[in-house]
């Protein structure tokens, strides 16, 4: 089973600091219409059974519910992650989507509008959550953790806020030094024990009713798995704004064009090839850790070295210290990212407390 992410443009009305797309106007040769069309047929032969729409903001283009619906009548799932500017363009759509993932960043309005570079996001991303949790929609907030926002205060903060606020779902990405971020890294790059902290805390709020295809969270904490290592160009792989495809959402390594080129072809390239056949090196040899690891985020090691091997660079394990070694275990129903990316799932609501949060607020309409 394959997920696509696609980055259907790189426009966007946000200016944020750790963009790794450093979004903001679109490429002239983002795919049209009638090729996308024609990208997602491909998708469909191939056996993709999702696909998650991110960075830039893909709502901002005109065509992008026509898309959505052509992907939706071919049977493929549709998720978005969003910056929560654009609820008037989706609203009257929503059941298309399986989930919708919101960003923000820290519980302050002034800390997130900094962040994300434009003042008054913080309110519209407040109301797209309140929004799409009232119409029952699968709904994430999503954090990228860095410096700035790492500590367990932080943390605590935006926890209770997602609680009150009752989305599904918190998923936390991890900062990387590329796009925008790479000019900001000296302020927002993380280290090993900033980090271990960060994950420390969120391991205490994660149950056993979603994986963690975050690696290294798993390998320190515990966990359920679905998939051994880091799911990209395994399960996964990334559709830039122009066609060209590369293993992971954070790396611009392209193996080949999808206009041109089958997802089947594309996926024997040599870029695909070489972050599957990742080799252990250094601590990662004597790990125990090492037979769902892999190495940790393939892309951060590709960021920081130049290759996929590992380990990643801001593991601070010993191969020798005892662990409590995560299971390998496939729930039927499954979140998009599980199988996407490096990510850290933190499930907030439940399934039978929504249902019954839903209940409630139909009796109160009536």
């Amino acid at each position: 089973m394959i997920v696509a992410g696609w980055s259907f443009t790189s426009a966007c009305n946000l200016r944020c600091i750790h963009c790794y797309n450093a979004s903001g106007k679109p490429k002239e040769n983002e795919l049209t219409l009638e090729e996308a069309y024609k990208v997602a047929d491909k998708l469909k032969k191939a056996g993709v059974i999702a696909v998650n729409f991110g960075g830039g903001e893909c709502a901002l283009r005109k065509d992008f519910i026509q898309l959505c619906k052509y992907l939706f009548e071919s049977g493929i799932e549709i998720s978005y992650t969003t910056n929560g500017t654009c609820f008037e363009i989706i609203k009257n759509h929503l059941p298309l989507f399986h989930d919708i993932g919101v960003s923000l960043d820290f519980a302050d309005e002034k800390k997130h509008d900094e962040f994300r570079g434009v003042k008054g996001n913080y309110k519209k991303a407040i109301h797209t959550i309140k929004q799409l949790v009232c119409k029952g929609v699968n709904t994430e907030i999503v954090t990228c953790i860095t410096k700035l926002n790492c500590s367990e205060n932080e943390l605590k903060k935006l926890h209770e806020l997602a609680k009150k606020l009752k989305v599904d779902y918190w998923r936390l990405n991890r900062f990387r030094n590329n796009g925008r971020g790479a000019d900001n890294k000296s302020y927002l790059a993380l280290d090993k024990e900033e980090l271990r902290k960060a994950y420390a805390f969120l391991a205490k709020q994660i149950d056993n009713s979603v994986s963690t295809p975050e690696p290294l969270l798993r390998s320190a904490f515990g966990g359920n798995y679905s998939f051994p290592g880091d799911p990209s160009g395994f399960t996964a792989f990334r559709i830039q704004p122009d066609g060209e495809v590369s293993p992971s959402v954070f790396l611009k390594e392209s193996g080949g064009n999808i206009k041109c080129k089958s997802v089947k072809e594309i996926m024997n390239s040599d870029v695909f090839k070489r972050i599957r056949n990742r080799k252990p090196r250094g601590k990662c040899r004597k790990c125990s850790s090492y037979y769902h690891c892999r190495g940790g985020d393939a892309g951060a090691s590709h960021l920081e070295y130049g290759h996929f091997d590992g380990p990643d660079p801001l593991c601070w394990l010993e191969p020798d210290e005892s662990r409590i070694h995560p299971k390998k275990k496939i729930s039927e129903k499954w979140n998009v990212h599980e199988r996407y990316l490096c990510t850290a799932y933190v499930p907030i609501i439940k399934e039978y407390e929504k249902k019954k949060d839903i209940g409630m607020k139909i009796k109160e309409m009536m």
